[in-house]
This record gives C-alpha cells, structure tokens and sequence, in this order.
C-alpha cells in the first residue's frame, strides 16, 4: 500500500498538468476532439444556399479565435482569386494534440480557415483545418489519421478517391455522414516527407467534380 501511495504521489505532475499551449493567448480556448470538430459543420443546417456556409458560423463560439477582420483575398500568381476568413482553435484527435518543441513542448493549435473561389456573397464553399506542423522540424503528433474520433461520434466515412504523391504525400477523399445530419466530403492529406511531417483536413458542402484532385 505504501509502495502504491509513493507511486502516485510521483505520478501527479503528469496527471494534473498538461502541456503549456503557443501562443499564450489559446491557452483557455476548450479543445475540441476531431470527431466533433467536423460534426459541428454536419450539423449547420441545409438551407437555399445548401453548398456553402455563412462566413460569421460560429463567430460567437469562444472557443475560436477569429484573426481576420471580415473576409479578406489573395489572388495567386494566375490571377485566381481566393476570399478567406481564419480562426484560431485548439484540436485533438483521440487525445492527442500536435506538439512543437520550444524551450520545452508545446501543443500546437490549429488554424481553421473558411475559403471560397466563387462570388463571396454566397459564404463559404470549404472548411480547412491546418495542424500547423509544416516546416518545423522538431514536432510530434503531427499526423493522427481521424479514423476512430469519427466512429465515436457517429459519422460514417466511404473512401471515393486516393492519389499518392511520393514521398510520403497523400491525397484521400471520404464521403461523410451521420443520420440526421447534412452530408459532407472530406479531403485527408497527410505529408511525412522533408518539409516536416503534418496533416490537413478540407471540408466540402458539395461534392466536387474531382474530390482529390481540388
């Protein structure tokens, strides 16, 4: 009995404290499991503009960190033109949150970006749900296939396409759905290669022509 109070007594540092969060200002944000994370777009209702959602969804949510002013653009080097509005939250995937190595290790949050290509008075056509690990080196639990986070909560995934990439890149869609709930397409990249290993989720409220190749 002695022996087993001395063990947990050693044992309380690991339980009681979790890893420090960078930057500072996402430390009191909830962190949201995968699984539910994408479920609360299932979730948004269908309306007349069934293929996009409204750029202010969950604008009051407090567990999101807003960091555009309204929506902002970029126009790439062919002239495409991309509306985009970002948000700050912390995710895990079972239990798990990326890691950076600073002074000591930090999670990671997530940059969760809403984006359209279309006329932006429609909303907006994809959800991105960036990790952040890309070009650091020194990370952890940078990839974490959703797999089992999505079964939790009820959402059913059908693969519809693959392209691997070399070098440890790759390119999945999934078809997602849940009773009662809207259905949704995922786009599931994950990259191991040199630029640091991380992962990528797009969300689509339509199905697009080539899933894997958008």
């Amino acid at each position: 009995m002695k022996k087993q109070i001395i063990f947990l007594f050693l044992m309380l540092p690991l339980i009681c404290c979790a890893y420090p969060v960078y930057p500072q200002k996402a430390e009191s944000l909830q962190s949201f499991e995968i699984g539910d994370f994408i479920k609360l777009f299932m979730q948004i209702p269908t309306n007349e503009s069934k293929d996009f959602i409204a750029w202010d969804t969950f604008v009051n949510n407090e567990n999101f960190i807003w960091e555009t002013d309204g929506v902002d653009s970029s126009e790439s080097d062919d002239g495409l033109v991309s509306y985009y509005r970002n948000a700050m939250v912390r995710i895990n995937v079972n239990g798990l949150a990326p890691m950076r190595l600073k002074q000591n290790w930090t999670e990671m949050p997530w940059t969760v970006g809403y984006s359209t290509t279309s006329n932006p008075n429609f909303g907006a056509e994809v959800v991105s749900i960036d990790n952040e690990c890309f070009g650091y080196y020194t990370t952890n639990n940078c990839i974490l296939p959703p797999f089992k986070s999505l079964k939790r909560v009820n959402i059913n995934y059908k693969k519809i396409c693959k392209i691997e990439r070399g070098n440890g890149f790759e390119t999945v869609g999934y078809e997602l759905s849940s009773k009662g709930l809207r259905t949704i397409y995922l786009l599931y990249e994950q990259d191991g290669g040199t630029g640091g290993s991380y992962e990528t989720y797009h969300l689509y409220f339509r199905k697009p022509e080539n899933l894997c190749e958008s």
